[in-house]
């Protein structure tokens, strides 16, 4: 986020959140006839029996789901390119067929599955089929098709499931920090073997992660500006480190000379971010809050190329704090369905419509350099990023 801005609090909402899935259905047997004779009563089974039909077409639904995911798998064991991207396409559709049931009625179950079925469909159109990461990815998309189909609607209070949502967005933030750490240190690695164009590829993976979780690391004093600040940013150009000074060594000197105090000091950093995290108390409205600042700063001062100034890498960026703020929504789709299903709607096709924008930035699974973006390419991710914002913005209500 902004460096020069004050820190966001720490909150956030579970990237896999939970129900608030059909409140009381029915009254109590021993209420007899004239219970199951009442409006009340006739209400209750309606919904029930609507239910029934609901939860009998998921079953159907994920039955033929976890087939084409069966297929994709084997497709993908015998590296079938052509076979893995029309199966990826398939998967991708057998979801959209019923996802809306799902979320509905199963909104944690939902979070898992949303958390799979993009990844597969995005890397399975890439020119160059990245075989080893579909095969964790599908596997892990397997295990939720099956968590699914054993779930059973949970029943809890609003405050209960509110709980578990934090627990489980937390568990999500601790493994973006961790997978911050193992890629910074790579990406370290190859900066103190002198190893330029190793580093430059490295770069931008091990910034994904910090990009998803930046509201977080803004909590922590000046741990966010010590890994992520840019030279306008730095209160003094020599102390000046973090991300954006190896970067500029990388682009723009093209000389890592001296970088090694540097690198050694980002991974220190995010060992500590990491470690911070494990501690942390998160809250469902500064989480939502934080997500709707993360957007529409990325709408407004990211969007002009200010973040990757040297590498260009921007839309890696913009494509990780969209993923950081989806895992927000997700979280508050129990709310959603109960306060405003219209909304969790628009959110859910806005998201949507802003992965398919990027993704059609990219080329041989990369995306591109940001300068190669025409003046109208960048201001339909503005606009779209300010649409999300705007929705998100109103979500504060329902917490």
């Amino acid at each position: 986020m902004f460096k020069g801005k004050s820190k966001l609090v720490s909150g956030i909402i579970a990237t896999s959140l939970l129900l608030l899935v059909l409140s009381a259905c029915g009254k109590d047997n021993n209420e007899g006839a004239a219970a199951a004779t009442s409006p009340a009563s006739s209400s209750a089974a309606s919904t029930t029996d609507a239910s029934s039909e609901g939860n009998s077409a998921i079953q159907e639904g994920t039955s033929k789901l976890q087939d084409e995911t069966s297929k994709l798998q084997e497709a993908v064991k015998n590296k079938d390119a052509a076979e893995v991207k029309r199966l990826g396409k398939s998967v991708n559709d057998a979801w959209l067929a019923y996802e809306n049931s799902v979320r509905q009625l199963f909104p944690l179950e939902y979070t898992e599955i949303e958390k799979y079925v993009m990844p597969i469909f995005s890397a399975s159109a890439f020119d160059k089929v990245d075989f080893e990461a579909l095969t964790g990815t599908a596997a892990k998309l397997q295990d939720a098709l099956t968590a699914l189909k054993n779930a059973k609607p949970t029943t809890g209070t609003t405050s209960e499931l509110l709980t578990k949502a934090v627990a489980n967005y937390k568990v999500y933030v601790q493994e973006q920090a961790d997978g911050l750490v193992s890629h910074t240190k790579l990406f370290v690695d190859a900066v103190k073997a002198g190893n330029i164009e190793e580093a430059k590829s490295l770069y931008s993976k091990a910034r994904v992660y910090f990009e998803t979780i930046e509201p977080i690391a803004e909590s922590f004093g000046d741990l966010d500006p010590r890994i992520d600040a840019r030279l306008a940013d730095a209160e003094d150009p020599n102390t000046w480190g973090g991300f954006h000074r190896i970067e500029k060594a990388l682009w723009v000197d093209n000389n890592l000379q001296g970088m090694d105090v540097y690198a050694d000091q980002l991974l220190k950093d995010t060992q500590e971010l990491s470690e911070k995290i494990k501690s942390i108390e998160l809250e469902p409205k500064t989480v939502v809050a934080g997500a709707i600042e993360l957007l529409n700063e990325a709408a407004t001062s990211k969007i002009t190329g200010e973040e990757e100034l040297y590498s260009h890498t921007d839309l890696v960026d913009f494509a990780a704090n969209v993923s950081g703020s989806k895992s927000v929504y997700l979280s508050i789709i129990p709310a959603l369905n109960e306060k405003n299903p219209e909304l969790g709607a628009q959110l859910d096709k806005q998201f949507q419509q802003l992965e398919q924008t990027l993704l059609g930035h990219q080329e041989n699974g990369q995306y591109i350099s940001y300068d190669k973006l025409t003046t109208e390419q960048i201001r339909k991710i503005s606009d779209e990023l300010s649409v999300l914002s705007s929705l998100m913005t109103q979500t504060a209500s329902i917490l």
